[in-house]
């Protein structure tokens, strides 16, 4: 099922609402109101970043840390696979600078299957996403979680392209 950012919006807004109008005041452990809270703040930041991508909005690389940890496993035609580490500042510009061509293109993901759980006082986003101008379906992780001044960024990306 083809997930829009406007079904991801509305979905983190009712698991927002409806987790403070089921839990009476007090009687949620703080660790669970806490997850929730990491859950819903993950699922909004993750809503951004398809409004942004759908967009081709260069400000999706605002969503990143400037230490952030980005991994692309890459599958060539041939078979041969390699992994390739980007520096955050590099993988920040080529999004700023690549969304003109992104668009003109056409070059946008579909996500859909999207799972969220905690990790490490942090949120693990694991998506199955859909190139639409490749034509190809791959799995994609985001660690995110507040930065030190409490803004929810991208800690890391794990992707795999296939070339």
């Amino acid at each position: 099922m083809k997930r829009t950012f406007i079904n991801v919006a509305i979905l983190a807004l009712a698991l927002c609402q409806s987790s403070f109008a089921a839990v009476p005041k007090g009687a949620a452990p703080k660790a669970a109101a806490s997850q929730g809270n990491a859950i819903a703040n993950a699922k909004a930041l993750f809503a951004r970043y398809v409004q942004l991508e759908h967009a081709f909005d260069p400000a999706m690389a605002d969503l990143y840390t400037d230490q952030a940890v980005i991994v692309n496993k890459r599958i060539y035609k041939d078979g041969k696979v390699t992994s390739l580490q980007i520096p955050a500042l590099r993988y920040k510009h080529v999004i700023r600078t690549g969304m003109a061509s992104a668009k003109k293109q056409g070059d946008i993901s579909n996500y859909t299957n999207d799972t969220y759980a905690p990790e490490g006082g942090k949120v693990r986003i694991n998506v199955t996403r859909y190139s639409v101008l490749k034509k190809y379906t791959s799995p994609m992780s985001l660690l995110v979680g507040p930065d030190p001044t409490g803004k929810w960024v991208i800690f890391e990306e794990k992707s795999e392209s296939h070339l």
